[in-house]
């Protein structure tokens, strides 16, 4: 019976494929093997703490991007972001036309 990969495997391997990296290039950037990569991604070992801080850096996502197993959040996430961006856009060209419409009163 084939064991199911876990979801830091999973998302370790996409996010290296989305920064174009091969496996050997990410273990080089980590100054680990590339066997280490490989076992990372198949879900044969865990990398350690400073490891996965690092992956964190190079890859520009988040450790509990890594670590949460609920992907949902994620997307929940951003779109909470997405709402906050929109509604600071909306406020700063409000507070634009109120700062025009103070500059005609004077």
């Amino acid at each position: 019976m084939k064991k199911n990969i876990s979801s830091f495997a999973k998302k370790l391997k996409k996010a290296r494929k989305e920064m174009g990296l091969s496996q050997r290039d990410l273990a080089t950037m980590l100054q680990i093997s590339d066997k280490a990569v490989s076992s990372y991604e198949v879900d044969r070992a865990t990398p350690p703490l400073g490891t996965l801080r690092k992956i964190s850096e190079i890859t520009h996502k988040s450790v509990e991007y890594f670590v949460n197993e609920d992907e949902n959040q994620e997307l929940d996430l951003q779109l909470q972001i997405k709402k906050i961006e929109h509604d600071l856009l909306e406020a700063k060209q409000t507070l634009l036309q109120l700062q025009a419409s103070q500059k005609l009163k004077n």
